[in-house]
């Protein structure tokens, strides 16, 4: 499914009232401070293939109290539209190993739900990628009303999870070799040392009446569920022949 695909619902979403455009989510940052030394050389990078890349950063931040809120990640259709396209040209340059699929799911349930997809330089992490734009990604998660937590408390946290991009199908063969990778810690950080243009992401969306799309796996590892395996290969619906 290409990006176009999975921002559509986010923009339907946005603009049908199901998530105000003027709410964002605010992601508290880690108290934290940087320090250079002063005997540290600054030396020229060779070229690389993500120069590419279009930097649309903004450096305005919007403060809420004590709270830094970042403009560039609140869940508005400029942001939307900007972090799919920036998934699209990175995934172009860096094809599927700059791409990973991201999950969540209530602590200590079954299912981990598939949100949407991150597209990242070879110098950032899956987990620096997602921090960066996770107030998009959990407004998301919320856009799709994926029941992670109870309607009673809300700010029960839930897990985040990636798994290697475009493995969706094998994940829902149980197949052994795909591996799914725990984030800790996401709330804790904002990533703001990653430039938008280093990192994109685009939401997963689903046609009316489509059920929402989960793996089952071990609740304690997130391993595969041994002797669950599923052999065969998918097929659209539409190629059924009605006998």
């Amino acid at each position: 499914m290409t990006s176009t695909n999975y921002l559509l619902l986010a923009l339907y979403a946005l603009g049908s009232g199901a998530i105000p455009a003027t709410q964002a989510f605010i992601a508290p940052l880690d108290q934290h401070a940087t320090t250079v030394s002063s005997q540290s050389q600054l030396t020229a990078r060779t070229k690389s293939k993500w120069d590419l890349l279009e930097d649309d950063e903004e450096d305005d931040e919007v403060q809420d109290g004590n709270i830094i809120v970042p403009p560039d990640m609140m869940y508005t259709e400029t942001n939307i539209r900007r972090q799919a396209s920036t998934y699209d040209q990175i995934e172009q340059i860096g094809g599927t190993d700059a791409i990973n699929d991201v999950y969540v799911r209530a602590s200590g349930e079954r299912e981990w739900f598939l949100v949407g997809k991150i597209a990242r330089v070879s110098d950032v992490t899956p987990e620096q990628a997602i921090e960066r734009q996770w107030p998009l990604i959990e407004r998301h998660v919320w856009a799709l009303r994926i029941p992670v937590r109870p309607s009673s408390d809300l700010s029960n946290p839930f897990e985040v999870w990636y798994a290697p991009g475009h493995s969706e199908k094998d994940s829902a063969r149980n197949d052994p070799n795909i591996k799914f990778t725990k984030v800790s810690g996401l709330l804790l950080y904002s990533g703001e040392d990653v430039k938008t243009s280093l990192c994109g992401f685009v939401g997963k969306t689903y046609d009316r009446g489509e059920p929402t799309f989960f793996v089952e796996r071990n609740v304690v590892t997130g391993e595969p569920l041994k002797g669950k395996e599923m052999k065969g290969d998918w097929i659209l619906k539409s190629e059924i022949n009605d006998d």
